[in-house]
């Protein structure tokens, strides 16, 4: 497995992705933007920086390795280590590229600089979306002589109005339609949320009109279905661990419990592992107040998994 992959497969779900001893990515959402010194317009999307100075290990890299890989968490851990080596020899000596991801180097201050592969968005609603080139009419400066002059001032006299030249107004209606169709494109997901909400509107008025004629007639009452849309709810959970195997899942939830925490586990995700939690909230204030003394006094490598239930 190419640590790249890894590393931008676990981007697109989460917020951070921490390479312990190397540092975090971290992504960042970014609105639809025209960069002047590219003459590039670039989509909205979910763009990757880099924090050199959070490199604790999370976990969530070593146990996506192991669950791919079919091997123990401290073997994913080792072959970790070995490339973050690897990497900081290159980066001594050249640029280091990690593909899809971006580019670091050293700069005189012996700091770490990273630049990222523009050309990467880990937005899941606006993948496949590239940057646009715009090509910027140039300013020229028309040169007449004499002759040329003077039949543009007859014609001038006898026309109050000037249009512009034709290579003017097909350069023009080429930007136009350029730059609408990438507009176009970036608006369709919120028409096709609009339509949407239309749609249940017009669902739930037929709704609530069955449900009435149902209450005043006399006969048989009719069964009318009423769905009702509740609104999302967010727990937040401490994950004291994630494993493959449910046999080692179990013997932490047992541990943990016997300690005096409400700990359960979570079915196995998409990456084939199963989450063990401390306990659970319902706001985030009090899971960030107790992951604190959970990092302090238990375990350091915890983190806040968040859920919306709908």
């Amino acid at each position: 497995m190419q640590f790249s992959k890894a590393i931008a497969s676990l981007l697109y779900k989460h917020d951070c992705v921490t390479i312990p001893n190397f540092g975090s990515f971290i992504i960042n959402d970014s609105n639809a933007k025209y960069v002047d010194s590219e003459n590039k317009f670039y989509p909205p999307g979910r763009y990757v920086s880099f924090n050199p100075l959070i490199k604790s290990n999370d976990g969530l890299l070593a146990n996506y390795i192991s669950s791919k890989k079919n091997i123990s968490y401290d073997d994913a851990l080792r072959k970790i280590k070995s490339k973050v080596l690897k990497w900081k020899t290159i980066l001594n000596q050249e640029v280091l590229y990690i593909q899809g991801i971006g580019e670091f180097i050293v700069n005189d201050s012996e700091n770490i600089v990273f630049t990222a592969d523009k050309n990467s968005n880990f937005s899941k609603q606006t993948y496949g979306l590239r940057p646009i080139n715009v090509q910027p009419l140039e300013n020229r400066v028309l040169t007449y002589n004499q002759k040329t002059l003077e039949k543009y001032k007859s014609l001038n006299g006898k026309k109050k109005t000037e249009s512009l030249p034709a290579p003017l107004k097909s350069a023009a209606i080429f930007i136009v339609i350029l730059v609408s169709t990438y507009f176009i494109n970036l608006n369709y997901q919120e028409t096709v949320f609009k339509n949407e909400f239309e749609k249940n509107k017009v669902e739930r008025a037929n709704s609530i009109d069955r449900l009435e004629k149902a209450i005043f007639n006399l006969g048989e009452l009719p069964a009318v279905t009423v769905t009702i849309e509740s609104n999302p709810v967010q727990s937040f959970h401490i994950i004291a661990g994630a494993f493959s195997s449910s046999v080692n899942a179990d013997r932490l939830v047992s541990s943990l419990v016997k300690k005096g925490y409400k700990s359960t586990k979570f079915p196995k995700n998409m990456d084939g592992l199963i989450r063990v939690t401390f306990g659970s909230f319902t706001t985030k204030e009090n899971a960030v107040v107790a992951l604190r003394s959970i990092r302090d006094n238990e375990n350091r490598y915890a983190w806040i998994l968040t859920k919306t239930n709908h």
